[in-house]
């Protein structure tokens, strides 16, 4: 029998054994986090990105879009005459006792399928829906050119900004869209459906322009410039889901006292 023997001297010495390094850093530091009280967004004090997109969403949802004058068709226009007080150095002004100047607003139309129209309201739509918290994707029904264009879009630009917006679809008839709801309970009144012709899919009025009478003249705009050659009622025009402040505002507008006694405000389904 033939063996063979390693000299220990020539023995293959064991590898070393490898141990894992870790790297002890400093715990970071806690994010603060900030919620404005203007806008309600959320953010880090600590980033200079986040602080950067707060002061843009700040100033968008607060003051409305910057608006080109190219962006729509006009529809109405409205003339809001304010008073200064007189200037010393004008003799103009100290002969009247005051100087007048005169801020004319407008309302717009979107016309659908023009993108140079269409992509800014896009960009408006998103900062609506975020704030009202609704789907991001209910746009096609005014922005789509041809049969499929299904409604309208209007904008109330002031000194140069969209400060509101109303989007509204049409509603066929033959459809059975409307009913009537209860204002207080919000449940829909039974076995009744009215023949409305607009259904109100949005409407907006950034922070600052609220309680200035916008919402209203976006409402009269629509109902008189959606249908070509048609003044809509107000009791045609219906509410989807309306918000707190838009159940307020449907009262005021277009509500109906039932022999309840009751307040009724038309929406679609």
């Amino acid at each position: 029998m033939i063996t063979s023997t390693i000299d220990k001297k020539n023995r293959p010495k064991k590898s070393a054994r490898m141990l894992q390094s870790k790297l002890i850093l400093p715990s970071a530091p806690a994010v603060a986090l900030h919620k404005c009280s203007g806008c309600h967004m959320t953010y880090s004090l600590n980033s200079p990105l986040d602080t950067l997109e707060h002061k843009k969403y700040h100033d968008l949802h607060l003051n409305g879009k910057k608006w080109l004058q190219s962006w729509g068709t006009i529809v109405s226009k409205f003339t809001i005459d304010k008073f200064t007080p007189p200037s010393t150095s004008s003799s103009e002004g100290s002969k009247s006792g005051s100087s007048k100047w005169e801020n004319e607003e407008r309302i717009v139309v979107i016309t659908p399928g023009r993108q140079a129209e269409v992509k800014p309201m896009l960009g408006l739509m998103k900062i609506i829906n975020d704030e009202l918290t609704a789907p991001h994707d209910e746009n096609s029904f005014w922005s789509e050119q041809g049969l499929d264009s299904e409604g309208r879009a209007f904008v109330y630009v002031k000194r140069g900004r969209a400060v509101g917006a109303i989007t509204v679809e049409y509603l066929n008839e033959g459809h059975n869209r409307g009913r009537w709801m209860r204002l207080e309970s919000r449940k829909i009144v039974p076995n009744v459906v009215p023949r409305v012709k607009l259904g109100i899919s949005r409407i907006w009025v950034c922070k600052k322009q609220r309680g200035t009478g916008i919402a209203t003249r976006l409402l009269d705009c629509a109902r008189k410039h959606s249908i070509l050659g048609m003044e809509v009622a107000k009791w045609e025009m219906a509410w989807s889901q309306p918000s707190e402040s838009g159940g307020r505002l449907a009262k005021n507008y277009n509500s109906l006292k039932h022999s309840s006694g009751e307040l009724l405000i038309p929406c679609y389904i």
